[in-house]
């Protein structure tokens, strides 16, 4: 017996070692397998947020908004926000009228976001690229929690309103559950107050709790890390957490225990019932096996440290093991989003800087000339504001087409609108001109039209203006046809109207210009597209 026992002893605390020594790798390879997806999970969390707060900054510098044309605005920001989930609110800052929304239910009685008074409660995060986050919120109009993007804006008349993306909780699930994390799997998404905004498995039922005891004091202690808890359903599981920087929100995901570790011990388990003689197989079993699954996990950690680090890296496509095949997938899957996501709101942000620059460089130039030809602050205001409003309606065009170019007609009518009447005639067949050329056009039909107004046809009761195109192959051409006016001759002295017909006629060539005894006749070119 002693014999026995003195063969079996040293045996079984090799066993005894050896389940410690794997329960321990298994356990600090699932800890780093949590923590990167936890990381991963939080970029993705970022990455919406920074969509919502990069539509809120675009909207912020609409010139409808700034002009106060709440209606303009509100079709702007459903273009806007097309296929994104949430909607937009103006809140007057002092009076809390509501001045704008996009959202359609009950949108006449109660604005869908948050009532001015909430907004004086609600609980705040953080901040994200100038732009206030909320933590999770009850949205009185829309009837469900949200979460709310807001920034104060300062429109041309003085006043100060309140802009505000509102994002309801549940996209959050939605976002979770495309994931493809393992089904057992819990990931969960905490605002700043360590309340549940967003859950991939029985969402519903968990939205608005708070975390649970061990995991708060676990968030308070450090921004991420991985503790043994139970879920908020009180499955024991291992859980990972990681925090967003900025506004304080967290990324939490959970393996049930048994799923983590169950496989290493039952291979001990089987082990031990074997006995010393097939302990020895059993322990190189478990080893190989325990080489075949950290191996891995180990390259997808290896890869998901590489990427937190900011390093290139690729996720391995094909490994050993189903489960770690799918992880890397969903890596892969996440990275792709993310920089997808970044390079549009790059593209966004770089060409609405470049038109906003293009605008007001445009809008300074008028400006500046038409003062050196003002004799007078109510000529100067009377011109330059012309000049402008032509200019502006042509950008409405084009921002209404995402800058595809502009019809001709509609623009011309729209150019036109102040000189109306039944001595101009607009005709033509459909078609679109380019952005510049659409741009160069506005500009140079309103000269035309102010000068016929002051000097031409339209300055008496009996005279005409046509203004009539055609198309050629892919350019169209445009004629100006005064008649039954005083009689023209070329001005004496070329103001900036002159200046600017002179310089639009120049780049829509070829062109002709005639001051003809019978009133100004004109034809340019302009590159098209025949129809919609």
């Amino acid at each position: 017996m002693r014999l026995v026992l003195a063969l079996l002893l040293p045996a079984l605390l090799l066993t005894a070692g050896l389940i410690w020594s794997l329960e321990r790798q298994a356990s600090r390879t699932v800890e780093r397998q949590l923590a990167a997806t936890a990381r991963t999970l939080a970029l993705v969390v970022d990455a919406r947020i920074g969509e919502q707060v990069a539509t809120l900054n675009a909207l912020a510098v609409s010139r409808a908004l700034a002009e106060g044309d709440f209606v303009a605005f509100t079709e702007q920001a459903r273009e806007a926000l097309r296929g994104n989930g949430g909607w937009v609110a103006v809140i007057g800052d002092t009076d809390g009228a509501r001045l704008a929304d996009t959202h359609s239910s009950e949108a006449e009685t109660r604005p869908p976001g948050i009532s001015p008074a909430g907004l004086q409660t609600t609980s705040w995060a953080g901040e994200r690229d100038g732009a206030r986050i909320s933590n999770l919120v009850w949205g009185e109009g829309a009837r469900q929690t949200i979460i709310v993007a807001m920034k104060r804006v300062r429109l041309r008349d003085g006043r100060i309103v309140r802009l505000s993306v509102n994002l309801p909780a549940r996209s959050f699930n939605r976002l979770l559950a495309r994931q493809d994390l393992p089904p057992r799997w819990t990931a969960t998404v905490l605002d700043a107050d360590r309340r549940v905004v967003g859950r991939n498995r029985n969402a519903e039922a968990f939205l608005g709790r708070h975390a649970t005891t061990d995991l708060l004091r676990a968030l308070t202690a450090g921004p991420r890390g991985v503790l043994r808890s139970r879920t908020l359903d009180g499955i024991p599981v291992i859980t990972a957490f990681d925090r967003i920087p900025g506004y304080g929100w967290s990324a939490v995901v959970a393996v049930p225990r048994d799923e983590a570790l169950g496989a290493d011990r039952e291979t001990v388990i089987l082990a031990l019932i074997a006995g010393v003689l097939l302990l020895t197989i059993a322990v190189l079993l478990a080893l190989r096996i325990g080489r075949q699954i950290a191996r891995p996990v180990e390259l997808v950690a290896e890869a998901a440290s590489a990427w937190q680090a900011g390093r290139a890296t690729d996720f391995p496509k094909q490994t050993s093991l189903a489960e770690t095949d799918g992880l890397s997938r969903a890596f892969a899957s996440a990275l792709a989003a993310v920089r997808d996501r970044d390079e549009r709101q790059k593209l966004l942000i770089n060409e609405l800087n470049h038109r906003v620059k293009n605008t007001l460089a445009t809008v300074q130039a008028v400006a500046q000339h038409t003062r050196k030809g003002s004799n007078s602050v109510d000529a100067y205001h009377a011109a330059l504001e012309g000049r402008v409003i032509a200019l502006s309606r042509a950008h409405e065009l084009l921002t209404r087409s995402a800058w595809d170019g502009a019809e001709l007609g509609e623009l011309a009518r729209e150019t036109l609108t102040a000189f109306v009447g039944p001595r101009l005639t607009i005709a033509g067949p459909p078609c679109r001109v380019e952005p510049t050329d659409a741009l160069n056009l506005a500009l140079l039909l309103y000269e035309l039209a102010t000068n016929a107004a002051k000097h031409g046809a339209l300055s008496t009761g009996q005279g005409q203006v046509r203004l009539t195109w055609r198309t050629e192959g892919e350019v169209t051409r445009v004629t100006w046809k005064e008649t039954g006016g005083p009689p023209v001759s070329s001005p004496s002295h070329n103001g900036f109207g002159s200046r600017l017909i002179a310089r639009a006629t120049r780049d829509l060539q070829p062109s002709s210009f005639d001051f003809a005894a019978d009133g100004v006749a004109c034809e340019f070119t302009l590159r098209s597209r025949r129809g919609e």
